[in-house]
């Protein structure tokens, strides 16, 4: 129904079931009948996730300019209108986004807005001429930099050209981390335009939350990502000084890696080690005598409990206590 308000209706809408079996075709299909929009409704043969649903979409599309909204997020009314300002009036931008409202709540210690804290008006953006009056439009000063090791676009609250995310292979089929990887190889292909609104409401739901599985998956996923843009199996023209810091969060991440790995229990840890993405930052050996050399934090002493002998990676420990990861998505 977020559509269906917009003050700037789309051309089309296309609706991708990710092999859904709640009955999602007949909900489409009443919606459909009294749209606005001519409406796709495509049922993805098995589930894929995020990545996959969002490539089907996006290879369907008959418009130049695409925007995302999941199941459970929502547009306000002008979300469409604002972002897509900058996109007609700039053709070398390749994405244009705006700020998410995060409900029910953020999590202890989150902000209640996706983008606001990780974003400074004036020293990571630059302003743009040209936007209505009543706006403000700005523009990512270096978009690489700034997304390279964190993600801070909310998706539903951004526009970007079709034949931008084609360029680069379209979306990354993940299950974790793809949308952050996403805007970052869409740097290759234009500037960021930027503005401070809420053009969406995100609803954070019970699977939402971490804990030290997902944590651990997700350090994990993240890893592999670091690895693939420095051996460029991930392509990406990454700057000189970008490599130097994609190398240092290598080595952090490893050390998340490890640390949530530790906290699932000494198989579990022993094993990660032996992952691909352990091997390639050095010897299994290696990253064990590292964390027996180091003692955890007094707080995180009860952890080492739950491990068998040997004992646990402390060095892991001392350095990773996190909740949030630096580049979730």
């Amino acid at each position: 129904d977020s559509i269906a308000r917009q003050t700037l209706l789309p051309a089309e809408i296309i609706v991708v079931d990710d092999a859904s079996t709640d009955g999602t075709a007949d909900v489409v299909g009443r919606w459909a009948a009294q749209s606005p929009v001519p409406l796709r409704y495509i049922a993805a043969e098995q589930n894929g996730g995020e990545g996959v649903v969002r490539n089907i979409g996006m290879k369907a599309a008959t418009t130049p300019l695409i925007a995302f909204l999941d199941s459970d997020d929502e547009f306000h009314p002008d979300a469409m209108e604002r972002l897509i300002g900058p996109l007609r009036a700039d053709p070398s931008l390749a994405v244009s986004f705006a700020d998410a409202f995060v409900l029910p709540g953020p999590g202890p210690g989150q902000p209640p807005r996706i983008m606001e804290s990780r974003l400074t008006r004036g020293v990571d953006t630059i302003p743009m001429a040209g936007a209505p009056a009543g706006t403000e439009w700005h523009r990512l000063a270096d978009p690489q930099s700034r997304l390279l090791l964190i993600s801070m676009i909310p998706s539903c609250s951004a526009m970007f050209r079709r034949d931008a995310a084609e360029a680069v292979g379209w979306f990354p089929e993940y299950r974790r981390a793809g949308d952050w990887l996403f805007w970052l190889k869409l740097t290759d292909q234009g500037g960021f335009a930027v503005q401070f609104f809420d053009a969406a409401n995100v609803w954070r739901q019970g699977d939402n939350l971490t804990s030290s599985g997902t944590d651990a998956l997700w350090a994990q996923q993240m890893l592999h990502v670091y690895l693939g843009l420095r051996d460029g199996s991930i392509p990406l023209a990454i700057t000189p000084a970008n490599r130097a810091r994609l190398d240092e969060a290598i080595a952090e991440k490893m050390g998340h890696y490890r640390y949530w790995y530790s906290r699932k229990g000494w198989r579990a840890y022993w094993h990660a080690l032996g992952e691909a993405e352990a091997r390639a930052t050095g010897p299994r050996l290696a990253h064990l005598v590292r964390d027996l050399v180091e003692p955890p934090h007094l707080t995180d002493r009860p952890h080492l409990g739950r491990l068998q002998h040997p004992p646990p990676a402390r060095g892991a420990f001392r350095r990773c206590h996190l909740a949030h990861l630096q580049a979730e998505g």
